[in-house]
């Protein structure tokens, strides 16, 4: 039971008489004010951006936003950017933006004046107060021709609701296609520049040069990854000289570097020019000589081969011209290291040395030349040879003394046989076998040294 208490106002008189109490009425509790009465919020309050980011359009647009979207923290952080260009020139202007979608913000006004172009910036921000999230009417108006006015919209989101990805950190780095180049290589292609982590679709300024000054700038559009590609070049007609040198890329919007990265330019080599190969040579000596000498092993007729490709086959062949009854021979041996061969041509029957008597045509084959040639066996004094009569003791045993079977051979050549060869074929004068050999002479180093 609730005691009440009397108030001290209250008394109670007895005159005689029992008096009935006076009870006091329970005191009312104090007000509780409602919702409709609770004193109203003030309202947020715009306020024009400090470093909004940059509006940007293709070709003349009187009223830009640098977003449709904005993050509570990006408006908060930079603001919205608003521009324009192809308005009246050097003219006052109104900036008003209402929130519309009734969010407790008040309507943000402000003045600004268009350039001598035409063109204006400005831009308008808040606070990270969630009051501001909600949608705004953006308008421009010419405040002397109110009838140029234009009008835009955005939203100012949460962030962190956003259905939309955030925009990737900005993060530049470029890469090159070599490291080291020689001048005339990059006068040709110069250098291919890679680069990613830029802000995307942004202006990408590709610098290449030293710390004290640049040879080259290219500016390229980042594409929707921030990925970009550039080729620098000199801008000048003259060579890049050799050198070290530097690559970065600069983020527009951001106003980040990328590290650099460096290349080497050498020198071009400085080639001889090519001796052209020397051409085969064919020496015969001597180009004419006597029967006597002919058969003699240590003189005959020399023929020697110069600047034949080293270890390839050089092919001797001598003809007999005329109606000589002498049948040819061929044969053949190898160059030596320095592209030479020699061998030494006589007659082995040295009791029928005037079977010899007549003209050669020599015919050496050497990779692809066909070096061509001649002598002569002759009975003239002249060739310095004897009468033809000698008995030629170095005839080999190749004939009697009465002439039978003593026909003329010409000895093979080659390193791998010694003494005479026979298997030429032979051919009848006057019932004696006569044949064409060679034997294959020491190398000499030299043509005049045969």
């Amino acid at each position: 039971m609730k005691k009440l208490a009397l108030a001290p106002a209250v008394a109670i008189a007895i005159t005689g008489l029992a008096a009935s109490p006076v009870i006091a009425a329970p005191e009312a509790p104090a007000s509780i004010p409602s919702a409709d009465t609770q004193p109203a919020a003030k309202p947020a309050s715009l306020q024009k951006a400090s470093n909004p980011a940059q509006a940007q359009a293709d070709g003349e647009k009187e009223l830009v936003l640098s977003a449709d979207t904005i993050s509570l923290k990006d408006f908060a952080d930079k603001g919205l950017g608003i521009s324009g260009s192809g308005v009246s020139a050097d003219t006052q202007f109104q900036l008003t933006v209402t929130p519309t979608s009734g969010q407790n913000v008040n309507t943000y006004e402000a003045s600004f004046r268009s350039d001598g172009n035409g063109e204006y910036e400005t831009g308008v921000g808040g606070t990270d107060n969630e009051a501001f999230v909600g949608t705004y009417d953006v308008t421009v108006t010419n405040l002397d021709d109110k009838s140029e006015t234009f009008s835009s919209s955005f939203e100012v989101t949460k962030g962190d609701d956003s259905d939309e990805p955030d925009a990737p950190e900005v993060d530049p780095k470029v890469s090159l296609n070599t490291d080291k180049l020689t001048v005339s290589e990059f006068a040709k292609n110069g250098v291919k520049v890679t680069g990613e982590g830029f802000t995307s679709g942004g202006k990408v300024t590709v610098v290449g040069g030293t710390a004290q000054s640049p040879f080259a700038t290219v500016e390229v559009d980042a594409d929707e990854e921030g990925k970009v590609s550039a080729t620098l070049k000199t801008d000048g007609d003259d060579d890049l000289p050799a050198g070290d040198y530097s690559v970065w890329g600069v983020d527009q919007e951001s106003e980040t570097n990328s590290d650099a990265q460096t290349f080497t330019i050498t020198e071009d080599e400085t080639e001889d020019p090519t001796t052209p190969a020397a051409e085969a040579k064919l020496t015969v000596s001597p180009e004419t000589v006597s029967p006597a000498d002919f058969v003699k092993e240590d003189k005959g007729v020399t023929l020697a081969v110069e600047n034949c490709e080293p270890g390839e086959d050089v092919h001797f062949v001598v003809n007999p011209k005329g109606d000589s009854n002498v049948t040819a021979y061929d044969n053949t041996v190898k160059a030596d290291d320095e592209g030479k061969a020699n061998v030494n041509v006589y007659g082995t029957s040295a009791s029928n040395a005037s079977a010899y008597i007549g003209d050669y045509d020599v015919t050496v084959t050497c990779g692809d030349d066909e070096l061509t040639g001649d002598f002569s066996v002759s009975d003239d004094a002249n060739a310095g040879g004897s009468d033809g009569n000698d008995d030629g003791n170095g005839d080999g045993g190749n004939g009697d003394d009465n002439g039978n079977g003593g026909g003329g051979d010409l000895p093979r050549t080659g390193t791998e046989l010694t003494g005479l060869v026979g298997g030429a074929g032979l051919l009848l004068i006057g019932g004696v076998a006569v044949a064409l050999t060679m034997r294959r002479k020491k190398v000499a180093q030299d043509p005049a040294e045969i």
